[in-house]
C-alpha cells in the first residue's frame, strides 16, 4: 500500500476536535495531503481564527534545508515524489525549480535560506493548491544593516525570477529597505512571505525583537497608514500576557494598513507547564477574540500520539503561538497556531 501525507492527518485526526476543524475541512485537507508523499515533512501545523464559529483551518508545513522534504520538492528523491497533478501544474513546476536551486551547491539560494514554509489557505470548500511561501533568509549578524538589506533583496530577486519571471519590483525593494533600516537596535527580519494567492505585488515581513514601547515609533518612521489607536491597544492590552512577540507588516508599492503581533512564550512552553496560557486565554475570551469552544479544543489538541505503523513514531502535538491581527476597516481578531512534530521511536 502506497502511503501519502494524508496518513499523518488520519493519525492525528482524533485530537483535531470538530470545533477547530469540521468534517468538510478535514476531508479537504486529506485531499490536499494526498498530493504529497508520506515523508514530505516532519513538522506541520494549522491556523484557526479563534473568534469565529467556523470550524476551519489553514494548513502549513516546514521544509528545512537539506531534509528529505527539500529533496522531494526538488525532484531528487529516487523513491518519493509529488502527485502527478502537481507535477503538471505550471506554478508547481516553478516551485520545483525553486527547490532545485536551493538544493544545488553553489547556487545563491543554497547558502541563503535556512527554511521554507508552505501555507495553504482553506476557502470554505477546498484548499488552494497555490501556497503562500515563507522564507527564512540567512543574513550575516556582523554585517551592517545596509549590507543585510542588499543581501535580502538580491535573494528575493533570484526567487522572483524563478517563480514569476520578473525581477523583485523596485517599489518593494525600496519599502523593504526602508522597513529594515528603520528597525530598532537588536530587532531583525526573521521571515519574508510571498502571499501568492492573496496579493500580486506585496510581501509580508516578520520582524522580531521589537520592544512594545518602540513599536509605535517604528510604525511612524516607516509611514504605516493604519489606526495607531488600535495598534496601541493591541500592544497595551495583549503584549504583557506573553513573553515576547514578533511583528508582521505587509509592504507593496507602499506600506499597507496591516499589523499582526505573534504572541509567544519562551521555549514554546505548553499549557500543562505554563499557567500563563490560561491567563492569556481568559483575557482573549473575555474580549470575544476566542470562543469558549475553540479554547477548549485548542487546549485539548496538546499531547502525544504513539504510532507503530508504518514506523514507530511519536506525534508531538502542541501550541506554537497566538496572533493578534489588525486590518483596515475590520475588527481586531485572534488566530491560533498549533501543530505536530513527528519524531522517531517511543
Amino acid at each position: 500500500m502506497k502511503l501519502s501525507f494524508a496518513d499523518h492527518i488520519n493519525i492525528i485526526s482524533g485530537p483535531l476536535q470538530p470545533a477547530l476543524m469540521g468534517v468538510g475541512c478535514k476531508d479537504a485537507l486529506k485531499e490536499l495531503c494526498f498530493l504529497f508523499p508520506f515523508d514530505q515533512t516532519r513538522d506541520f501545523g494549522f491556523e484557526s481564527r479563534l473568534g469565529e464559529p467556523a470550524a476551519a483551518c489553514d494548513f502549513s508545513f516546514l521544509i528545512g534545508k537539506g531534509t528529505e522534504g527539500a529533496k522531494i520538492l526538488a525532484g531528487k528523491n529516487p523513491i518519493s515524489d509529488l502527485h502527478e497533478s502537481l507535477l503538471a501544474d505550471p506554478l508547481w513546476q516553478r516551485i520545483r525549480n525553486l527547490f532545485t536551486a536551493w538544493n544545488t551547491q553553489g547556487n545563491l539560494l543554497s547558502g541563503s535560506l535556512r527554511s521554507i514554509w508552505l501555507e495553504f489557505d482553506y476557502d470554505g470548500i477546498s484548499y488552494n493548491r497555490c501556497p503562500n511561501i515563507f522564507f527564512g533568509i540567512i543574513t550575516e549578524d556582523k554585517a551592517g544593516r545596509k549590507a543585510q538589506v542588499e543581501s535580502t533583496i538580491r535573494i528575493l530577486d533570484e526567487i522572483y525570477h524563478i517563480l514569476f519571471d520578473i525581477p523583485f519590483p523596485d517599489e518593494l525593494s525600496a519599502n523593504l529597505g526602508m522597513s529594515v533600516l528603520a528597525l530598532p537596535e537588536h530587532a531583525g527580519l526573521y521571515q519574508t512571505g510571498l502571499m501568492i494567492p492573496r496579493y500580486k505585488e506585496a510581501v509580508r515581513l516578520v520582524l522580531t525583537q521589537i520592544n512594545a514601547g518602540r513599536l509605535e515609533s517604528y510604525l511612524w518612521d516607516i509611514g504605516w497608514p493604519g489606526d495607531f489607536q488600535k495598534a496601541r491597544f493591541m500592544t497595551d492590552r495583549y503584549s504583557g500576557l506573553f513573553d515576547s512577540f514578533a511583528c508582521n507588516i505587509n509592504i507593496g508599492k507602499e506600506i499597507l494598513p496591516y499589523l499582526a503581533l505573534e504572541m509567544l512564550f519562551k521555549n514554546l512552553s505548553q499549557p500543562w507547564f505554563n499557567p500563563k496560557w490560561e491567563a492569556a486565554l481568559d483575557v482573549l475570551e473575555s474580549d470575544k477574540l476566542v470562543t469558549r469552544e475553540k479554547r477548549v479544543a485548542l487546549l485539548s489538541f496538546c499531547g502525544k500520539t504513539k504510532c507503530t505503523f508504518p514506523y514507530p513514531f511519536n506525534y508531538l502535538r502542541g501550541l506554537n503561538h497566538l496572533k493578534i491581527v489588525y486590518r483596515e476597516n475590520a475588527p481586531i481578531e485572534c488566530k491560533g497556531y498549533f501543530g505536530t512534530m513527528v519524531r522517531d521511536g517511543f
